[in-house]
């Protein structure tokens, strides 16, 4: 009872002040995603280390067979085409045992939400000509306007909705390839393999630089949130609360110049010479070159049949 009694007496004196108590905001939702990020990257190498099938294979033979099935589905144009083509990341998912709700959740979902806002103008006749199947909107007549034509009857054509189904399956093919890649491969063994393909060393030590540093920052801000909330009692004015962030913008700035100067000069004294050097793998077996050269029949008979 004596605590509730302070707690009710800190509030009607912090009401009679003008102060707000420190509650849940826009930047307590922001921490949520960066917890959510941390948690969700440490879960993707847990699905990358699963006995799957597909995990087992080499990393470099996953991202050959990756790459000529993008290429394949960039080839594509007909609609039966592509749908051979989905199946096939489909049963890269099952058997690499990553549910529907992990896949779904590794972006996949935005992918299609994205895909569809994109894909939808196309299906009107106003931007592609064609049959109207579905009428949406009746003018009483036709306006033109020099090259540009609005039609007196507006509404879904047959041509818009092949167009918005070529454009989605390419499209979501792609996406969940390159999923299934990043989520069945870890990211070292993934640098690794783009490294074999004789990419420049800088584009590799870039990348896997650019994923350090910001799990980095985000942990660095993350940890100062959480640091200033543990020790406030009510909110500032807003402010002193942008005076406060504009400060930590320049502390975390001039502290990732240093860190990056630091980095730089540590690796350089551990015979560091531009060249990235990753932990060895498993050499390139009978599974890699089974998996290429499945992708590659069954890539050619889709655009052959």
């Amino acid at each position: 009872m004596r605590e509730i009694g302070r707690e009710q007496l800190f509030l009607e004196m912090a009401r009679a002040r003008g102060l707000q108590p420190v509650g849940r905001n826009h930047v307590d939702v922001t921490l949520r995603g960066i917890a959510t990020f941390f948690s969700g990257a440490l879960f993707r190498e847990e699905i990358a280390r699963r006995p799957g099938t597909l995990q087992g294979v080499d990393p470099r033979a996953r991202l050959l067979a990756t790459l000529l099935f993008l290429f394949s589905v960039s080839l594509a144009r007909s609609i039966p085409a592509l749908l051979a083509h989905s199946a096939l990341p489909l049963v890269a998912i099952a058997i690499s045992r990553i549910r529907p709700k992990e896949f779904l959740g590794a972006g996949f979902l935005l992918a299609i939400i994205f895909s569809l806002l994109m894909a939808a103008p196309a299906t009107l006749n106003i931007f592609t000509r064609g049959e109207v199947i579905l009428p949406l909107l009746f003018r009483d007549q036709e306006w033109r306007y020099g090259p540009y034509v609005l039609p007196q009857v507006i509404g879904v054509s047959r041509q818009g909705v092949l167009t918005a189904a070529t454009f989605l399956l390419r499209v979501l093919s792609s996406v969940a390839a390159v999923l299934w890649l990043t989520l069945s491969t870890r990211w070292v063994d993934l640098l690794r393999a783009l490294r074999s393909f004789r990419l420049p060393p800088i584009f590799v030590q870039v990348s896997g630089m650019t994923i350090r540093y910001l799990i980095a920052l985000l942990r660095h801000s993350e940890e100062l949130h959480l640091g200033k909330k543990s020790r406030s009692i009510c909110r500032r004015p807003i402010a002193a609360e942008h005076a406060w962030i504009g400060s930590r913008i320049a502390s975390a700035w001039e502290r990732g110049l240093h860190l990056t100067e630091e980095t730089s000069e540590a690796m350089i004294a551990r015979g560091f010479r531009g060249e990235a050097r990753f932990p060895s793998g498993s050499r390139f077996g009978v599974a890699g070159w089974v998996l290429v050269v499945a992708i590659v029949f069954f890539c050619a008979a889709i655009h052959l049949i």
